[in-house]
């Protein structure tokens, strides 16, 4: 390569990392050239006076001063009262309701009017009756009377008609949406809890067909029963009042206020990390058994620890505030629409309660699966000793008694058994002697077969027998040294049998510790001991944690004496 093609393959190089290069050039503007004219208005200059041409031209800007500077403007801080001043509520009251404290109703500030005619048709058509006709298809992303045809509108009147008299005709989700949006919009004009049930009643008999109503119809009722302070609707009740709670932010409205199966139900649903319907124990046989046992166990414990009558006022359970706007996602007239602020008592957001609750779950159907003689335990965590104690007195006249059958003994035939059976002889003093005469004649043959006659060649004197002793034959006699025994030889591991028999993992780990030994290895000890002395194991290992085998509590009781 000579020098020129060099400097040109440099050259070619250095292009390459020229960025400029990859950029497209600017086109240059092209003024196009104009020969026309244009006429241009000059305005008139004052013509200087004699005084401003005998003034100095200073030649350089003069600085001012630190007097002659300006200030900058004083703005004073709002005061106290300014900073705390609140719009006031246009409403504000206490529902009947032991998790709700306060509600506050504010109107809405924007006076927007796209709605407004959506409203005056929505009362022109307030009192008029359908016909029968044939079902047309309508869809709208937010219907209005003004986007369907005649032939539409005739058919929407019609299955409002037979809606409003509990006859649910099959129709299009945007039909179903209007009339959401009419009731909601005629607030005033219409009975509320006639209104309320009739959202409600929508919501259970199209939800099926339309699932996205889940996601409106329930925060709407929960907004139109608040503005016009109207209870939790008592049409929505068992498994459905928990799907509407499932769909709603403001879980704590639709608690009834009386009784406490609303309460329970709201508990087991929202605050507990366990469903035990979905437990593989929990048949349809045994579901009826596993709800009762569950809330019945969850209803002592609640009313143990509840203070003043409520019975959401255990620890964990702190007041929160939320701000709300009403009917989002609906179309609403200004007129209609509100901010609403709640205070309320969330059991939903606490975790404490959720953990606590899960354990009462949890520990009730570790009670259930003894009583049906399921061995396989859930873990408990950190429930106290006193619920402990509470659920078991709650549980006893509940469980069933399980029943342990006697062991039937095999039938064999009497052919197979006469072939075991020990001869029919008495005992003999004489026949003892004999055997034992030859087995030391047995014994005397195996010493001199297996005797090395090399390293001794004199022959060994035959080993004397001795003298029978005469033997007496007595009954054998029971002892009762069988539970001393055990209970002895268990004493160093009092503490982790303790910690077992009141099911508390953490204080199984803790007594291993003591013992500086793996949790396993200590279990494996006590199993040891106790089959040697009753011939088997005593735990055996559920979830991470030991556990006393179902048919030996009661030995276990008797060795930490209980």
């Amino acid at each position: 390569m000579d020098q020129e093609e060099r400097r040109r393959r440099d050259e070619e190089l250095d292009r390459f990392w020229d960025i400029d290069a990859l950029i497209p050039r600017k086109r240059a503007v092209h003024y196009a050239a104009d020969t026309e004219t244009t006429e241009i208005e000059l305005t008139e200059i004052p013509s200087k006076t004699a005084e401003t041409m005998q003034k100095p031209v200073p030649r350089s800007i003069p600085i001012p001063k630190e007097d002659d500077r300006p200030k900058p403007r004083f703005i004073p801080p709002h005061t106290e009262e300014e900073q705390n001043r609140k719009p006031a509520p246009d409403e504000e009251y206490t529902p009947e309701n032991a998790l709700i404290r306060s509600v506050r109703l504010y109107r809405w500030k924007s006076n927007y009017r796209y709605y407004e005619g959506f409203v005056r048709d929505a009362v022109r058509l307030l009192e008029v009756r359908g016909q029968e006709c044939a079902r047309v298809p309508f869809f709208s992303y937010v219907p209005q009377y003004g986007q369907m045809s005649r032939a539409q509108l005739e058919w929407y009147l019609w299955w409002r008609e037979n809606f409003q008299n509990s006859v649910f005709l099959d129709t299009d989700y945007s039909y179903v949406l209007l009339y959401a949006y009419e009731r909601i919009n005629l607030s005033g004009k219409t009975d509320a809890r006639k209104t309320q049930e009739s959202l409600c009643t929508l919501w259970v008999q199209y939800r099926q067909t339309y699932r996205q109503l889940d996601s409106y119809l329930p925060e709407w009722i929960c907004d139109y029963s608040l503005i016009h302070r109207l209870p939790p609707p008592t049409a929505l009740s068992g498994s459905l009042l928990s799907e509407v709670m499932a769909h709603c932010h403001l879980k704590e409205f639709y608690v009834p206020s009386g009784g406490e199966d609303g309460y329970l139900r709201a508990l087991l649903a929202f605050s507990s990390n366990y469903d035990y319907h979905k437990s593989k124990f929990c048949t349809d046989e045994r579901v009826e058994l596993f709800d009762k046992a569950v809330r019945e166990a969850l209803r002592a414990v609640t009313r143990h620890l509840s203070r003043d009558g409520q019975l959401f006022s255990a620890s964990g359970m702190d007041d929160s505030k939320m701000v709300r706007d009403a009917y989002t996602g609906a179309l609403c007239s200004y007129r209609i629409k509100r901010r609403i602020e709640v205070e309320f008592c969330s059991f939903s957001r606490s975790h404490e309660l959720r953990y606590f609750v899960t354990d009462v779950v949890k520990y009730t159907e570790n009670k259930l699966r003894a009583a049906l003689g399921i061995r396989s335990r859930l873990s408990v965590y950190a429930l106290p000793v006193s619920v402990r104690e509470l659920l078991d007195a709650t549980l006893a006249g509940i469980l069933p008694v399980r029943e342990h059958p006697e062991r039937k003994k095999d039938e064999v035939s009497e052919v197979y058994e006469k072939l075991y059976d020990l001869p029919q002889k008495k005992l003999s003093l004489s026949d003892a002697a004999e055997i034992e005469r030859l087995s030391w004649e047995t014994t005397e043959r195996l010493v001199e077969a297996f005797e090395e006659t090399a390293t001794d060649p004199e022959p060994k004197s035959p080993i004397p027998l001795p003298a029978p002793m005469p033997t007496a034959v007595s009954e054998p006699t029971d002892t009762e040294c069988g539970d001393d025994a055990l209970k002895v030889a268990m004493q160093p591991y009092l503490a982790f049998l303790q910690a077992v028999w009141a099911e508390d993992a953490i204080g199984q780990k803790n007594a291993a510790r003591d013992a500086n030994l793996p949790l396993e290895v200590l279990a494996d000890e006590v199993n040891g001991v106790a089959a040697e002395h009753m011939g088997d194991i005593l735990l055996e290992e559920i979830d991470g944690s030991y556990h006393v085998i179902e048919d030996y509590r009661e030995i276990l009781k008797s060795v930490i004496e209980l």
